[in-house]
Order: C-alpha cells, then structure tokens, then sequence
C-alpha cells in the first residue's frame, strides 16, 4: 500500500495495523533536523570554549583603569552627584527637611525674614487669612 493521500473516509488499513497515522509526517527529516542542531551547537560550544582557552592570557588589558595621579587631577562633577548610600541620605534629606518644617529660624536675617514651624503658619493663615501673609 502505498503512504499517498487517499481521498477515502477514515484511516488507512495501514495505518490502523500500526497503531499510528503513516501517511501525515514523515520521521525522518525531523531526525535529521534535530541531529543538526545538536551538531551546530556542538560545533558553537567547542569554538567559544577554544577560544576562551586561547585568550585567557590575554585579558588583562589595564588601559581603562586610572592612576594615582590621573585621580588626584579629575575634576568632580557638579552637584546633585550619585548617591553612594541612597538609603542614607534619603534619611538624612528626610530628617533635614522635617527639622526645618518643624522649627524656627532665618531666612536671611539681613532682610528679616524667618521661617517658622509648619502648623504655626497653618494657624496664622486661618487666623489672618492670606492676604497678611506677604
């Protein structure tokens, strides 16, 4: 019999004698496809691992790192710089600002001006309204 497509209802007599369709997919190129790629990255793996033993020696390349000297000649950049400790200064820029909210101080003591606690200005605007804050 042969493994053409038949026009016919159901299932080859083949195909039932052998438990599986026979006429849908042929196994072989599969195979075939799966024996090259397997073959390739043989090949892939045994060129990256031949050339990571030919140039282990040579990666000790230090054109990119900066002497004493190099160092002690960089101009840092202007502020605001990367933080080193985020979580530190974060906490310090925090407490800062919640200090200065919370207390009184000057301005500019030269012209008189002076900052007072958060709630106190609060009070004083509901008080005097915002036409006394100028």
């Amino acid at each position: 019999m042969s493994h053409a497509h038949a026009h016919s209802e159901g299932p080859s007599a083949e195909s039932l004698a052998l438990n599986h369709e026979v006429s849908d997919a042929r196994s072989q190129p599969i195979i075939w496809g799966v024996v090259i790629v397997g073959v390739v990255l043989l090949l892939a793996f045994g060129l990256m691992a031949g050339l990571l033993v030919i140039t282990a020696g040579s990666v000790t390349d230090a054109s990119n790192i900066l002497s004493n000297s190099e160092m002690s000649q960089m101009q840092i950049p202007p502020a605001p710089r990367l933080e080193q400790n985020p979580r530190v200064d974060g906490d310090r820029i925090i407490t800062e600002a919640t200090e200065r909210l919370e207390s009184y101080g000057w301005v500019n003591e030269r012209t008189g001006r002076a900052h007072i606690p958060i709630e106190r200005a609060m009070e004083l605007i509901l008080e005097h309204g915002l036409d006394a804050v100028k």
